[in-house]
């Protein structure tokens, strides 16, 4: 029902009232008893209105509740059938009258208003009611009457405005009672002087100010002395399509003309002349769809109009720094299905009046609960359109509600809503950041756009953090996908990096259950650090390349998203510490524990406590200092890998007992990798403490004990079938120490002899690995001073066995060039297929190929299986980095 149709319907039962009281009342009593207690107040409206009009009765100025309350009260000198009927409908009055004034002084209907007058008008059924029968007959006879009615309400009014009359009367403005309650109580404190309604189009930014500014009119407690509202809506969403508004304003000069109209229809004048005229007013200034005009332009108006004047405006993206925003979304989801309920009601539409609650809901779902996609999804489909088809095709609803914010934002902008678009799910800043290619400075100024254009939504993460998560309006989403599809190819670039990026957290976690202590190894607090680590862990794989600069970038762009994350400064300080840079390193570390411990966070301060000391220790040379971090981490981890850390700092030390006990502890808990490392630390430390008593205290046979326990323990393991390069290095070391103890000034070695020819022995069948040793450059060294000091033959031979190799002779047959001699090595052919074979070395954990072409000196067809033969080779890198041997020799037959 319109506006102008419950007008008469209202008008036409306040005259019903009034005629009785005349006919009933004033036949036999004045206006003063008649009236009682209400005489005074309609005497006094009288005689400020009615000047010159003294005839016209009291009765004619009491509100419509005061006459019926004084016809109830003579309801003794009505017929029976109209005082029981007065006396039972008075409780209804409460509903109508609030209508009556909402009606009468062209405030915004509520949602329910016509149904609930109708519904009350009719309760009042006795012959009575000439005129109110009259035109609930009219009404129902006629649907398409609109009886012509003039708007009177702004002459009571104390506040000057000219305030349209909404667009919303068939409905009321639905589910925004709390926001303009808001935005009412900014406008009254007056605290910010600009205050902007934001939302995407067709959200219903405009019912929303024009619903405040009503509230104003009526607030006793309104600052306000003129409310000047002015549109610069320019188009127009039908049934039909969009369609242009004939005399729209378009620019803030021609919007200053219409404001001065207001208070005088004379006024020609712009902005400077309407400062002039508004000069002294408490006034607040409405201008809706603001998005239409330059920012520019909004703030020259600003700058020029008197301090006295205050701003509202609506728009879809913003003004700027200026304002205070009061961001409108979608309605929830009974309040868009309210609004489906009454408009389809309203406008008599009996298909989508019956439709089950369910189906309503999966509708205004569908419509992204914007009431302006409801209303136009009704009236499409009062204006002929199937239903289904009408849900189906919304292009042009789309393209009115977004594309003139989608084709204002920049580039960059854009290509985040094309990621959005291509993830179909919400996204974190910094999973953007990694998405992306926008630098973090760049991303969040795309993001404010977005949200300015209400193109995006930010929400709080699901587990209550701070972390805000980022997502397409259902508006912008149904755009991209159905009006302005984003080009598949890089919709397929973004899905590609998400992959890489999802691969990455999971290979992080992977190499974090296998090995907490590893320098690859990023933490994080929660997922939402997933994107930060990822950069780090970049930015640690970078740097192991040896490009510093692009890691170091990396890690700067990290600390970017996440300036308060310790694995930033720990990952830096490793960064730096590999540079060389030690003082960097050193601060980067103090900064990450300084942040571990202000969150009271006990693993991430031992793991960097961890790292810290590492480089103390191996960059920094601060060995006490390396063993008091090492101490925190294996206080808190109690691991192998932090005890043979603190071992070895201990060692290093000169702490031998405690530090070998640490190692032995470790030794017995630790697996893989981690245990070979403890080994080799745990051979080394009895070479140290070997050297120790040697050089420092001149114990030669007991320094010569130490080094052969270091050299069984070592000799034991390798044989046993573990082993790498460090650990024959570490043996080796132990072995020429050794030597260096036994041929000491004074010392007689003799007794040792036998000791002396099993360790020489156990050198003497390793020398292909033993010879890629660090310790093998000085080793022949140390072999001519044992045969130049033993008288003993099984030594003095076992000692030219391995002076004999250390020097590969003339006649070999091997066709190599003296530069390539430091390059041959010596392993043993581990497998072999046909034509290739692949040899095992302790420096190639992966193995040496190599093709039948390679082997020197070979005869055709009489090769057999070379597994398990001693070889000499080359070893190089063919084109995709595999090692391969082309030059191979084989020395001898099986080891057995």
């Amino acid at each position: 029902m319109t506006r102008s149709r419950l007008y008469v319907l209202v008008d036409s039962f306040e005259a019903d009232v009034r005629n009785l009281l005349v006919r009933y009342v004033l036949d036999h009593l004045d206006e003063e008893n008649a009236l009682g207690p209400n005489y005074e107040k309609a005497n006094l409206k009288r005689d400020s209105e009615a000047i010159g009009e003294s005839s016209v009765s009291a009765i004619q100025y009491l509100d419509m509740r005061e006459a019926y309350d004084v016809l109830n009260r003579h309801r003794d000198s009505l017929p029976a059938e109209l005082g029981r009927e007065l006396r039972e409908n008075t409780p209804l009055m409460d509903s109508l009258v609030p209508i009556r004034n909402r009606v009468m002084h062209s405030r915004p209907l509520q949602a329910g208003d016509p149904e609930a007058a109708v519904s009350v008008c009719r309760n009042f059924q006795t012959r009575y009611w000439n005129t109110l029968k009259g035109v609930l007959d009219h009404l129902d006879a006629d649907p398409t009457w609109e009886p012509a009615f003039e708007n009177q309400g702004r002459r009571s009014d104390r506040i000057l405005h000219n305030l349209p009359l909404p667009e919303y009367d068939e409905t009321g403005l639905i589910g925004r009672a709390e926001d303009c309650k808001k935005i009412v109580a900014h406008l009254v404190k007056r605290r910010e002087s600009m205050l902007t309604i934001t939302g995407e189009g067709g959200i219903g930014k405009t019912a929303t100010a024009l619903e405040a500014a009503y509230m104003l009119v009526d607030d006793v407690d309104s600052p306000y002395e003129c409310i000047l509202w002015v549109s610069l809506k320019t188009e127009r969403l039908t049934a039909s399509g969009v369609v242009g508004i004939v005399n729209s304003i378009r620019d803030i000069t021609g919007a200053a003309t219409r404001l001065g109209q207001a208070f005088d229809t004379d006024f020609r004048g712009g902005i400077n002349e309407l400062a002039e005229a508004l000069e002294g007013i408490e006034t607040l200034l409405i201008i809706d769809n603001l998005e239409t005009v330059d920012g520019e332009e909004v703030i020259a108006l600003y700058e020029r109009l008197p301090d006295t004047v205050n701003y509202l405006f609506t728009s879809r993206v913003g003004v700027g720094q200026f304002e205070r925003r009061i961001r409108l979304g979608p309605l929830k989801e009974k309040d868009a299905s309210s609004l489906f309920r009454h408009f389809s009601r309203s406008r008599d539409i009996t298909r989508l009046v019956r439709l089950a609650p369910d189906t309503v809901k999966e509708v205004v779902a569908r419509l992204r609960y914007s009431p302006l996609a409801v209303r136009w999804y009704i009236l499409s489909v009062e204006a002929g359109e199937q239903p289904n088809l009408a849900l189906a095709n919304q292009e042009a609803l789309l393209d009115f509600c977004v594309r003139s914010v989608y084709e204002s934002v920049t580039p960059d902008t854009q290509s985040v809503l094309l990621t959005l678009f291509a993830l179909e799910r919400d996204a974190t800043f910094d999973e953007l950041a990694i998405l992306t290619d926008a630098s973090v400075d760049a991303l969040r100024r795309s993001i404010h756009e977005l949200l300015n254009g209400s193109l995006v939504r930010l929400d709080n993460d699901a587990d209550g953090s701070l972390v805000s998560r980022v997502s397409l309006t259902e508006a912008a989403k149904s755009f991209l996908r159905r009006v302005s599809p984003p080009n598949a190819a890089a919709v397929s670039v973004i899905l590609e990096r998400e992959q890489e990026f999802r691969r990455s957290a999971e290979r992080r976690r992977n190499d974090e259950r296998a090995r907490k202590l590893a320098p690859n190894v990023v933490r994080t607090r929660t997922s939402n650090d997933e994107p930060v680590a990822h950069l780090l862990r970049k930015a640690l794989s970078e740097s192991k390349d040896g490009k510093f600069s692009q890691s170091l970038d990396l890690v700067e762009k990290a600390r970017s998203m996440s300036p308060d994350f310790w694995e930033v400064d720990r990952v830096q300080g490793f960064i730096l510490s590999a540079q060389g840079n030690v003082e960097g390193a050193s601060s980067a570390y103090l900064a990450a524990l300084r942040k571990a411990r202000a969150s009271d966070d006990s693993l991430a301060e031992a793991v960097i406590a961890y790292f810290f000391g590492g480089h103390l220790a191996r960059k920094a040379h601060e060995v006490q200092n390396a063993a008091d971090y090492a101490r925190i981490a294996h206080k808190y981890f109690n691991s192998a890998e932090t005890a043979q850390t603190l071992g070895s700092y201990l060692i290093w030390m000169l702490e031998f007992g405690e530090g070998q006990a640490l190692l032995e502890w470790a030794l017995e808990r630790a697996e893989g990798r981690i245990k070979l490392i403890t080994l080799t630390a745990l051979v080394d430390s009895w070479r140290r403490w070997s050297e120790y008593l040697l050089d420092n205290e001149h114990r030669a046979l007991e320094a010569a004990d130490k080094a052969q326990a270091g050299f069984s323990i070592g000799d034991q393991e390798i044989r046993g079938g573990i082993s790498d390069l460090r650990l024959f290095d570490a043996v080796l070391e132990s072995f020429s120490q050794y030597i260096r103890c036994i041929t000491a000034p004074g010392v007689d070695s003799s007794a040792r002899d036998q000791q002396t020819v099993r360790m020489a022995r156990q050198v003497s069948t390793q020398l292909f690995a033993f010879e890629a040793c660090r310790g093998w450059r000085h080793f022949p060294g140390n072999i001519v001073r044992l045969r130049r000091t033993s008288d003993n033959s099984e030594i003095q031979d076992l000692c030219e066995r391995i002076l004999e190799y250390a020097r590969p002779d003339d006649d070999s047959g091997a066709d190599i060039s003296d530069s390539h001699r430091d390059e041959i090595a010596e392993g043993v052919v581990k497998s072999w297929l046909d034509s290739y074979g692949f040899i095992a070395h302790p420096r190639f954990p992966g193995n040496i190929f190599f093709h039948e072409s390679a082997i020197q000196d070979r005869q055709e067809g009489n090769l057999g299986d070379p597994t398990g033969r001693r070889v000499r080779f080359i070893p190089a890198a063919d084109p995709d980095g595999r090692d391969r041997a082309n030059w191979v020799q084989i020395i001898e037959s099986d080891l057995g």
